[in-house]
């Protein structure tokens, strides 16, 4: 519904074409990630602001070091996002001709973002360098799915919730592994940041004619979950950090088995996912993660599984039949309710297939029983 209102809004010029966008890689023109003291301040002007002066935390046990590798990882990826968008929209790439009224506008406010982008992971890399005496997260190659200017922003806005979800797991973690005597100057930092991306949401929101807030409680997003489904946007093997070989520089995360929404996405009737591997339902559910409620459960109904060059089914029973160790590469695909209407699930949906029998009442407890997963809903 909200995919052609930037035509609306007069914001595109006429005759967009499609491009894939290409695989983008640093260090970018001013040294970034490792950038000079000149170059710094450029971005401190073009970002509106410094870093904090306020001294190094006292304390920063394993877990806190954890979660800010996760976020340098993050912010790498964000800015290789906005720097390549910028590049295309300033070099007129077809998909990207902005109406000339709005295009200058358009671009100084993604300046900006990029710049503060590039100081959120600079800092959060500096936070990593102090705590390890050296050691720091390196950024990946990437490849987002986007093919214009629609399709990028609504992909914006996108992490940039998955972002904000991220940051109240890891303010909560903060504050419950390092007390009140230490945590308090870290949430303090952690909380502005997380203002900072509140206020792009908003903006990619009402670009795409949607109302600026999403929901009246944001959906909460774990580091598993964060971890796994940005990787989506990274070349395989591109990752000095994400080598699962659990060396020191490595971010010691999981990483789940893909998950996505197939056909047509609607708020109404059942909603079908594809796993890249087997699904049983006597033994999995589906969960979904949404706003302040706690996570809800349901069954699970075989549609299809594809192995083998075909696909094999049991029409009795809709169970699937395994055809030898190439079921491994197989695709699943199955039907679950979706409880928007009667959830009111706006904003951010987080859907993983997790292990049957659980109960959950936070995000992270349906992180620790995931299989598959996450699957991304945006609707409202």
């Amino acid at each position: 519904m909200y995919s052609s209102s930037l035509f609306a809004l007069g914001l595109l010029s006429a005759g967009i074409g499609v491009v894939r966008a290409g695989p983008f890689g640093f260090p970018l023109a001013n040294g970034f990630p490792f950038p000079d003291e000149g170059a710094l301040e450029d971005l401190f002007v073009t970002a509106g602001g410094n870093f904090t002066n306020h001294p190094p935390a006292v304390k920063f046990d394993d877990d806190s070091l954890t979660s800010w590798k996760l976020q340098a990882f993050n912010e790498f990826l964000e800015v290789a996002f906005f720097t390549q968008l910028i590049a295309n929209i300033t070099d007129t790439v077809p998909g990207y001709e902005l109406d000339e009224s709005h295009r200058d506008y358009i671009l100084d406010a993604l300046e900006r973002i990029q710049a503060q982008e590039e100081m959120h992971a600079y800092n959060a890399n500096d936070a990593v360098r102090y705590f390890t005496g050296g050691s720091h997260i390196l950024p990946c190659t990437y490849v987002f799915p986007v093919s214009d200017f629609i399709s990028a922003i609504t992909f914006a806005q996108t992490f940039t919730d998955m972002y904000l979800g991220l940051m109240t797991d890891i303010q909560m973690r903060t504050a419950e592994r390092l007390g009140t005597k230490f945590s308090p100057l870290i949430v303090y930092v952690l909380s502005q940041a997380l203002g900072q991306e509140g206020q792009q949401s908003g903006w990619f929101r009402s670009l795409q004619g949607k109302p600026p807030s999403a929901e009246p409680f944001l959906t909460p997003s774990t580091r598993d979950f964060a971890f796994s489904w940005l990787q989506r946007f990274t070349v395989p093997g591109s990752c000095p950090n994400a080598t699962g070989n659990n060396a020191a520089e490595d971010i010691p995360l999981r990483t789940f088995p893909r998950l996505d929404v197939c056909g047509e996405l609607s708020s109404t009737g059942p909603l079908t996912l594809c796993s890249y591997g087997p699904v049983d339902p006597e033994t999995m559910s589906v969960a979904f993660v949404n706003g302040a409620l706690m996570p809800t459960v349901f069954p699970i109904t075989i549609t299809d599984v594809s192995t083998c060059g075909r696909s094999h089914m049991r029409e009795s029973q809709q169970m699937p039949l395994r055809c030898g160790s190439a079921f491994e590469d197989g695709v699943t695909t199955f039907t679950v309710d979706f409880p928007f209407e009667n959830n009111v699930m706006q904003g951010l949906t987080m859907v993983a297939v997790v292990k049957n029998g659980r109960t959950f009442t936070i995000a992270d407890e349906v992180s620790n029983a995931t299989l598959y997963g996450p699957a991304v809903i945006e609707l409202g």
